[in-house]
């Protein structure tokens, strides 16, 4: 029987290495979406910013979910291992984490340790504990291993649900589209506005500008703003950085 699985991914590439976290997690979705069960979208999470932190430029992990059995999570594993070790960067330093969502041990203090990671430094031993109480695979892949902590912590900010930007921007063809349109395309679960409430389905949204979500209450969401003419437009990346 199939079960959720959320995966999770750190500290993979280099300055000038051509392959992102973002992308190495992109890969081993498309391994899941190829032989077993499709993935959801690839979240961002931003990590704790500290000169003891040999990050390589913003310090996030990335994490998404899907669906799958003990004979395919052990495969995955597999898989993912082998790719993270052959197609990280030479001075990376990887760490993988992978769980059932139902095997976790303490979603409310797994979280807490997610939301601690954004704010506080956390050692290597300290991760290894944690993943040990939560029943949580945590594997360091190459060198000193220091994503463990960006991979762990990365996972439980996506299982809190409110936190973190879905990976890429999205270019749409009309520079003015209703939420409804926007909604058909697939392209995000939901419209809300800067308070957080749903944007009608009629309302029109400018669209000129390449288009970037957050997650918010485990959806993909793209939040938007009305300007001074009562129009509504996306928040850019600078304004969504606190996400």
């Amino acid at each position: 029987m199939r079960r959720v699985v959320y995966i999770s991914i750190d500290d993979t590439d280099e300055i000038g290495y051509p392959k992102s976290t973002g992308i190495l997690a992109e890969m081993i979705a498309e391994f899941i979406d190829s032989n077993f069960s499709p993935c959801s979208f690839v979240s961002r999470h931003q990590l704790f910013i500290d000169e003891r932190i040999n990050y390589t430029s913003h310090n996030s992990s990335m994490c998404f979910t899907t669906n799958l059995d003990e004979e395919e999570f052990a495969k995955v594993i597999k898989f993912a291992e082998k790719l993270l070790i052959e197609e990280s960067a030479p001075s990376s330093e990887p760490g993988f984490a992978i769980a059932f969502e139902d095997e976790i041990s303490n979603l409310n203090e797994f979280i807490k340790f997610g939301k601690r990671a954004k704010f506080e430094y956390i050692t290597k031993d300290e991760a290894y504990s944690e993943a040990s109480r939560q029943n949580i695979y945590l594997k360091e892949l190459k060198n000193t291993g220091h994503g463990i902590i960006g991979a762990l912590g990365g996972m439980a900010l996506r299982l809190d649900g409110n936190d973190g930007r879905v990976k890429g921007k999205t270019k749409m063809s009309k520079d003015e589209m209703s939420v409804k349109e926007l909604l058909d395309l697939g392209f995000c679960d939901e419209v809300l506005d800067e308070n957080f409430n749903l944007v009608d389905k009629n309302e029109k949204i400018l669209t000129k500008s390449k288009l970037k979500l957050i997650v918010k209450n485990f959806k993909a969401v793209l939040l938007v703003k009305s300007d001074k003419n009562r129009k509504f437009i996306p928040y850019d990346i600078e304004e969504l950085r606190e996400f």
